[in-house]
């Protein structure tokens, strides 16, 4: 993509990116009830800390294998039709969330969601295909901004409605509300997204898929296997990485509220409205800060500072003892989270050659979902057998070892250095 110099600071806005970041909002009016309070889901249909575990673990072992297929596909085949289709069927799936009767059925729901997700490295791909190179840091800050904007808000009218009308009647609603939000995100999508595979290429694979269809699935996991031999060495640290933050969301993701309503014995309002505040606060420094700072300081530099302060979030929330220590605590440690998806996303796009970001951003969705697995499992023994705190403990130690990794191994792509061993 060709742009001048003298482009409008949101001169990165196309006609993908608006599309996709306005269908990602309207699908985040409902997820970010869903996602807030899905552990209290489980609970009342009769699950505990390791069965949200398990259903965490089911789900991502899912989506490896189905991330694998779609970033063949994103690569060969085209990422529109991928995204518009199945973003449809994630919106229908969620009907089965929503009527769910008991943890075991939930748990197949999920599973059905996440083969759902296979669009998830097309979309990546797309949205990193639609960005000028000069404008990565200030674009996927915004769209991270953008994306977070219901955050501000739904979480805290989600928490006040599950303590006047109850867990299970809010989160039916709700997710029957996100598969009509999936089902018109699916349209729109379809309908209005551009196709950035070029025509030539497109064709030609699509009459080889005619031909030979019924080996889709071995060529897109022999590829994704010969992804891993050429990705580069930076690009390798990257994914050692995620693979320390799929620990991490095995360990506490699903817990924050848990342990904030039965240790420090908060109210789902009470939670809502601190999510709420978090996002708003992120909403800002993004729009204000960290767009600017990455592209003016580069992704590593960021990346450390960032790591840096958050080994010390998950320390100090297992030393809150009420409402207001959570609520500072959460503000300060959103704007530290601010700078992690568009710093993140910056370095995939800069590492990475348009006609292989499918298959490798399914690399490292991959990498992140295998390792959550374990990671899942292992996170609700721990809560619920071993120690609340320990979760928190060994999820500090965690991003520890993601400083020490950014520190030895990644480096801003136009800056000469020694590469990473592996």
């Amino acid at each position: 993509m060709d742009v001048k110099e003298g482009t409008p600071r949101f001169g990165f806005m196309t006609r993908n990116y608006l599309v996709l970041a306005l269908t990602s909002i309207l699908w985040g009016i409902p997820a970010s009830i869903c996602n807030t309070y899905f552990s209290l889901y489980v609970f009342e249909l009769g699950g505990a800390e390791m069965i949200i575990g398990l259903i965490t673990a089911a789900g991502s072992a899912t989506f490896v294998v189905f991330a694998i297929i779609g970033g063949h596909i994103a690569d060969l085949y085209g990422r529109r039709k991928l995204i518009g289709v199945m973003t449809l069927i994630l919106g229908f799936s969620q009907i089965l969330i929503a009527a769910s009767p008991n943890w075991q059925f939930l748990t197949f729901a999920i599973i059905v969601t996440n083969i759902c997700w296979i669009f998830e490295p097309a979309f990546w791909a797309i949205l990193a295909d639609s960005i000028n190179a000069q404008k990565r840091g200030t674009a996927f800050a915004v769209y991270s901004c953008l994306n977070l904007l219901p955050w501000a808000i739904m979480p805290a009218i989600g928490g006040y409605l599950i303590d006047m009308h109850g867990v299970l009647p809010t989160m039916r609603w709700v997710y029957t509300g996100l598969a009509v939000s999936g089902i018109i995100a699916g349209a729109i999508r379809l309908r209005m997204l551009k196709e950035t595979i070029s025509p030539q290429n497109r064709q030609a694979h699509e009459n080889e898929g005619l031909r030979r269809l019924g080996k889709l699935v071995k060529d897109a996991f022999k590829e994704h296997v010969e992804t891993w031999s050429w990705m580069p060495r930076s690009a390798l640290a990257l994914t050692v990485i995620y693979i320390l933050w799929a620990f991490e969301y095995g360990l506490v993701e699903p817990y924050w509220i848990i342990y904030a309503e039965e240790i420090i014995s908060l109210t789902s309002t009470e939670w809502g409205l601190i999510i709420a505040v978090g996002s708003a606060i992120s909403v800002g420094s993004k729009i204000l800060i960290v767009g600017k700072m990455l592209d003016r300081l580069g992704r590593r530099k960021i990346l450390l500072a960032t790591t840096a302060a958050d080994v010390f979030t998950y320390l100090l929330f297992i030393r809150c003892g009420m409402f207001v220590q959570v609520f500072a605590l959460w503000v300060a440690g959103s704007f530290i989270w601010s700078f992690y998806d568009p710093t993140y996303s910056s370095l995939e796009a800069d590492l990475i050659p348009e006609e292989r970001r499918g298959r490798v951003f399914a690399a490292f969705s991959v990498a992140w979902s295998a390792f959550s697995v374990p990671a899942s499992l292992l996170g609700g023994f721990i809560y619920e057998q071993v120690s609340p705190q320990l979760s928190f403990i060994l999820a500090s130690a965690a991003v520890v070892s993601c400083f020490t990794l950014t520190a030895l191994f990644i480096r801003n792509p136009s800056t000469p250095t020694k590469t990473m061993q592996l």
